[in-house]
């Protein structure tokens, strides 16, 4: 179950049949289109927004990923570099700007991944249909 999350999440592909992707674009850094999404799944018609601010829990696994980083590298800074913390402040700061659009998909991803499973019957039937 975890390895059909991770990829479902690290592909962009649709929780339920894995076929298609949930992004319109391939890189979240395209950042004039990072945030469109399809509305459906065109192999087996799961609708991506189940109802209006359906993606407002996602902000809190954002929010998750984003102390994340912050854990990661308070422990780098710690242990190895020892940066001023002005210096530290403004890396940090830096690097989640960076990440936003990383981070939104990733959390719309996870978001989506909570609460539709993953089912083979799907790709059995896709597979099947591409032999005909």
């Amino acid at each position: 179950m975890i390895k059909d999350i991770v990829y479902s999440v690290a592909k962009n592909r649709c929780p339920k049949c894995h076929k298609t992707p949930v992004f319109k674009t391939g890189s979240a850094f395209n950042l004039r289109h990072f945030m469109e999404m399809n509305e459906v799944c065109s192999i087996c018609n799961e609708k991506y927004e189940k109802e209006p601010g359906y993606y407002f829990g996602a902000m809190y696994v954002s929010y998750a990923l984003m102390v994340g980083v912050f854990v990661v590298t308070w422990i780098i800074d710690s242990w190895w570099l020892h940066l001023d913390v002005s210096i530290y402040l403004i890396s940090l700061v830096s690097l989640i700007i960076l990440l936003v659009p990383v981070t939104f998909r990733v959390s719309r991803l996870i978001w989506l991944n909570f609460f539709i499973t993953y089912d083979p019957s799907y790709s059995k039937r896709h597979k099947q249909n591409d032999k005909i």
